[in-house]
């Protein structure tokens, strides 16, 4: 996360330009500063598409859509060459507005930064991990397969993890135990990534993947996840709920943002709701472990680290095929950890601190999750090609 908070900063860093011009002189120039505003912009949903929304994303988009929308007039004069003397009250009032909004933005940013990775980054546990990303197209119903077409959607990113040093031949991979790791529906693997590294760390190959087929959509409708009742929908509107409600823009934060209302208004999952995303979890575990056997790492597999109601669903896919892989379930046996929630105490340490009813640190959390699952791992790993179908 040290990435997206520098990348935060840097857009808010571009906005300064803008809201500050107006303290400068102008004498029959161009008004050249503005452009920031429409760079700051393009960066700000750069960043929100490649990090989905987060309370610290959002701290950083609204100034820029402010200061853009309310630049668009700057911006105009700016690509026609027309040359200012002075600004008018209404640009000096909304650059006013834009510092504060800016000045609000980075006191969210510095307030609650991810502390937790900056402080160990000299830690001898702080060693880098190799990442190998594989994006495929298909369904839970069809298999997934490697994308051939720009136009094949991304319906599957399958990961793994290594220790750095197996990347540059210091190790060798082939008598390192595998792990699978499987997230809650309320995350992706970009929000446990701190608990994985630390896994794979212990010279562990951890695979693991989020998924995006539409046979396999965590939400139907926001109704499902608002505790309301269902309100009629048309064919359209389903189909576009799939689409966007499920995307990795903003899959998580829906979902995260529903459990945190239902729990704060004492209200349980509904148990239809809680089946299917059994099922649908049951459906990630099979093809995560046909990944294995395609990259042949299904023989070593030694444990599955599961996260909140996912552990359910590990345990009851192992009992329906006979397999005896342990299961390490986390949840709030570890001190200050919200099951199914990843590293929200790292990710989202403004939110942690409001919905935390214990509060640890999340580096500390991460470590002791990667002790106990060295512990849990079976001894003797064997399993054969057709053990699990």
């Amino acid at each position: 996360m040290r990435v997206l908070f520098l990348g935060e900063l840097f857009v808010l860093s571009l906005l300064f330009p803008v809201v500050f011009r107006i303290f400068s002189k102008k004498r029959d120039k161009v008004d050249t500063n503005v452009i920031f505003s429409l760079f700051a912009l393009i960066a700000a949903v750069l960043l929100l598409l490649s990090n989905g929304i987060s309370l610290s994303v959002i701290a950083v988009v609204v100034p820029c859509i402010f200061v853009f929308v309310f630049n668009l007039r700057s911006l105009g004069r700016y690509f026609q060459r027309l040359r200012i003397d002075t600004y008018t009250a209404g640009s000096i009032i909304s650059c006013i507005f834009g510092i504060i909004f800016v000045a609000l933005g980075a006191f969210v940013l510095l307030r609650f930064y991810p502390v937790t990775t900056f402080k160990h980054l000299n830690s001898p546990e702080c060693q880098s991990v190799e990442i190998l990303k594989e994006n495929k197209t298909g369904s839970f119903s069809d298999g997934f397969s490697e994308i051939t077409s720009l136009l094949q959607p991304v319906s599957a990113v399958f990961y793994q993890f290594s220790p750095f040093s197996v990347s540059i031949n210091q190790t060798d991979t082939s008598n390192f135990p595998v792990i699978l790791f499987l997230p809650d529906v309320y995350t992706s693997i970009n929000e446990n990534r701190l608990t994985i590294e630390s896994i794979a760390r212990k010279n562990n190959v951890v695979l693991c993947a989020d998924f995006y087929s539409k046979d396999g959509a965590y939400i139907d409708s926001l109704q499902q996840v608002s505790h309301k009742s269902e309100q009629k929908t048309t064919q359209q509107m389903i189909v576009v709920s799939h689409i966007i409600l499920n995307s990795r823009i903003f899959r998580s934060f829906i979902l995260q943002t529903s459990k945190f209302r239902a729990d704060a208004q004492n209200i349980a999952l509904d148990n239809s709701l809680k089946t299917k995303w059994k099922q649908i979890k049951i459906k990630e575990i099979s093809s995560l472990i046909d990944y294995a056997k395609q990259t042949g790492f299904y023989s070593r597999i030694s444990l599955i680290v599961a996260d909140g109601e996912a552990a359910v669903a590990a345990t009851d896919f192992l009992a329906q095929n006979n397999e005896d892989i342990p299961v390490f379930a986390l949840n709030e046996s570890i001190p200050g950890y919200i099951s199914g929630m990843g590293n929200i105490a790292v990710n989202q340490p403004m939110l942690y601190n409001i919905v935390a009813k214990i509060k640890s640190d999340g580096w500390i959390q991460s470590q002791q999750i990667a002790l106990r699952a060295e512990k849990a791992k079976a001894v003797d790993v064997v399993h054969t090609e057709n053990s699990i179908h």
